[in-house]
Formats: C-alpha cells, structure tokens, sequence
C-alpha cells in the first residue's frame, strides 16, 4: 500500500512540474500582450474566485481556523504576491531558459526554511551543496548577464526571489494540509494574495488594450490559469500531503531541462555555454542537498536519534 501511494505521489509531481515547465515558455509569449502584474491579477483573482466555489460546493464552508490566519496571511503574501512579483518581471527581463534554471534553486530554499522552522534536520552535506549550487547560480547569472546588461541582471535577482519564496511557500502550507483540503489552500492563500496583486496590478489592467490581443495572449492566459495554475495546484498540494514538501520538492531539478526543452521549442531560445554548466552545476548539488534532509516531528533531538554523522 505504501509503494502505491509514493508511486501516486511520484505521479502527480511529474505531471505537476511537466505542467509548470510548460508554463513558463507559455507565459512569456503571452507578456507579449499582457502587462506583467495584470496578467497576474486576471490568473490569480479568477484563481482564487474558482477555487472558493469549487470548496463552498464541495465542503459548504471557506473557514479558516484562528489559529491559521498568520499562516495564511504569510503564504499569500509570499507564495502569492511576492513570488508572481519575482517571477512575471523575471520573464520580462530575462529569457525563460534563466528562470527555469534559477527556479532549480527552490528545494534549496525549501530546505532552509524547514530547517529554520524546526521541521526538517539538514546533515553538514547539506551546507556544502548549497555552496556548490550557489557557485551554479553564479554560473547562470554570469552567462544570462553577459551582455552587462542590467535588465538582464534585474531579471536574473527577481527570479531568485521567485525561487525563494515559492521554496518558502512549500513550507507553509505543508501543515495547513492536515487541517483542510488542498483546494481550500489554495482559494485561502490565493484570496489572499490577490488583495496586494489588485493594488499593483489593477492601474496596469485598466491601461490594458484588450483590442490588439493576439490568440497567443488569451491561449497563454487560459493555460496559465487553468492548466498551471488550478489542476497543476491541485496536483501539487495532493504529492506534498501524501510524501511530505522535501520529497516532493526534490523533483523540482527536473523542471530545468523541461523548461529549457519547452522554451527552445516555442521560443527558440539557446543556452550560454556558463548557463548550462551552472544548470548542470545546480540540478547535482541539489540531488546531494536533498539526500541530506531529514524530516523531523518537532523537538526531536538529531543527535539523539542518530542522524548526525
């Protein structure tokens, strides 16, 4: 039974990250007609809008327990707001093969904020790795920048910051999933996020000439919203409730080379000789990195259990 259900799991995140990939070549287009954070408001608020009624017919209720709302308020604010900041100016201002390979970053944020938490044990290998990745990313912004362009460079730190707070974002919801549905995550956390998205996006929706969209940019809206971001979602929080977020988080290496193959593909878009070492370069350190994280039930002793070497 237990074979099954990681098996089911293992499933549900390939298809998840296949899906992601996908997404982002996808959504690059479609900023060829969409302001970046009006883009995210329509995805985000409809989201959130579908998501509450599918819970509403489903549970009858969209309550959140009190002792919940700081979790919720945090994960909309950062795996919401903050993260579609970081990621729809990354695709802007950096090509989509960068994002994908700086996203390769995440179950490295991922760990640290479990570890930070008390969540999660990391062995010493693990700080090595995140030197080794480290050195990747560097690998990566130096071959995306080379140019000396800083769009390019602004691009490039906005999606760290989209791989940072999406690692975070795992985190959070982890324990809310004992408690509630995934679709009831997501309208919470999406609900909520949509509140800063409506401040920065709504001037840029109104200023919007839905008149000179292209098929592209409806194609890539509907996808996003849709394919990415409700059924990939879904997927998403159903592996992290059945293995955990480390475990799930750790096929997120796989998300570079599907990206990099979907964006060659749509966008005909080739990678730098220092990208592709520092893609390499990441995608091993963080095979070693998350051979290195143990889950913890809280206030366990490392030591005492043995896993310290």
């Amino acid at each position: 039974m237990r074979s099954r259900k990681v098996d089911v799991a293992t499933a549900l995140t390939l298809i998840t990250i296949a899906m992601w990939a996908l997404n982002i070549p996808v959504s690059k287009v479609a900023l060829g007609d969409w302001e970046p954070m009006s883009f995210s408001l329509v995805r985000f608020g409809l989201g959130g809008l579908l998501y509450a009624v599918w819970v509403l017919a489903r549970e009858r209720t969209l309550r959140i327990q009190r002792r919940d709302i700081p979790m919720f308020l945090a994960g909309g604010f950062i795996g919401i707001f903050l993260n579609q900041v970081g990621y729809m100016y990354a695709l802007e201002q950096t090509t989509a093969s960068t994002v994908v390979l700086i996203m390769a970053t995440t179950p490295i944020w991922t760990a640290l904020m479990a570890r930070a938490l008390g969540w999660e044990f990391v062995k010493p290998m693990f700080w090595v790795a995140i030197g080794v990745a480290t050195l990747g990313v560097l690998l990566v912004l130096w071959g995306s920048g080379g140019s000396v362009e800083m769009s390019s460079v602004t691009g490039d730190l906005l999606a760290l910051l989209m791989a940072a707070t999406w690692g975070s974002y795992s985190v959070i919801v982890r324990p809310l999933m004992d408690r509630y549905s995934p679709a009831h995550v997501s309208a919470g956390m999406m609900l909520v996020g949509t509140v800063p998205l409506v401040v920065v996006g709504l001037p840029q929706l109104l200023d919007q000439d839905f008149a000179t969209f292209t098929p592209s940019g409806w194609i890539g809206m509907g996808y996003a919203l849709v394919g990415s971001l409700i059924i990939a979602n879904l997927l998403w929080f159903y592996a992290i409730r059945r293995v955990g977020a480390a475990k799930t988080v750790a096929f997120m290496p796989l998300q570079p080379f599907l990206g990099i193959i979907f964006s060659a593909l749509l966008l005909g878009e080739t990678l730098d000789w220092r990208q592709g070492i520092g893609g390499v370069v990441i995608v091993g350190a963080i095979l070693v990195a998350t051979r290195a994280v143990v889950p913890l039930a809280r206030a366990v002793d490392p030591a005492a259990a043995g896993l310290l070497e």
